[in-house]
């Protein structure tokens, strides 16, 4: 009997969020099925293919409710940001998942790209000037995101800060920066940074 690809995606999410990224493999998802590995090569033929489709799982909801391009370019963009991080952090290893997805198949992921070429290009941006602005965003936000679900341990700061080499880094650490709790205020300041380059972008 075949095995339907979108309840094999939705077994791997389940999977996913339960024992993590490093344990996800096609013969788990395959016994979770009770059907052979090969079974699943039809739909995934590597693991990457099967993440391309996780992360199209992932973010098809949240950025569905974005909705359209919108209003005030900057804002519009800073939703989507914020919108892409949440559809990562709501899944264990969201980001890593995400990291390098075939656009094919992680469809809306390709799809929220584009709307961010598009919005960018309306602003003003050429097309080229546009497509590299829209993907630093979204490498911005994947990348910053796999950090955030991949924090150091206590004892590595704690040893960060007792062996004072980088003594710049630990007054950031000592004065708030990194503190438990700030995630949403140190994303949002670096999100900020990037808007703001964007905006000067455009003025000049």
């Amino acid at each position: 009997m075949g095995v339907d690809r979108e309840l094999a995606v939705s077994v791997a999410l389940r999977l996913l969020d339960e024992h993590g990224l490093e344990k996800l493999t096609l013969r788990r998802i395959a016994a979770e099925l009770n059907v052979q590995a090969p079974a699943l090569y039809w739909h995934f033929a590597n693991k990457r293919a099967l993440l391309d489709y996780l992360t199209d799982a992932m973010l098809a909801g949240e950025l569905a409710r974005l909705g359209e391009p919108r209003g005030v370019w900057w804002e519009w963009l800073e939703s989507a940001a914020h919108a892409l991080r949440r559809a990562l952090l709501a899944h264990q290893d969201g980001a890593r998942v995400a990291s390098g997805a075939d656009l094919n198949r992680a469809a809306s992921l390709g799809l929220l790209l584009n709307s961010c070429i598009e919005v960018l290009h309306g602003a003003g941006f050429d097309y080229p000037s546009a497509g590299r602005g829209a993907s630093a965003l979204l490498w911005f936000v994947i990348g910053r995101t796999v950090e955030e679900q991949s924090p150091p341990s206590d004892e590595d700061v704690r040893e960060l800060v007792e062996a004072q080499r980088l003594p710049a880094l630990v007054q950031a650490i000592r004065e708030g920066y990194g503190k438990a709790g700030s995630a949403e205020e140190t994303f949002a300041y670096s999100l900020g940074i990037m808007l703001t380059g964007l905006r000067t972008l455009q003025d000049g």
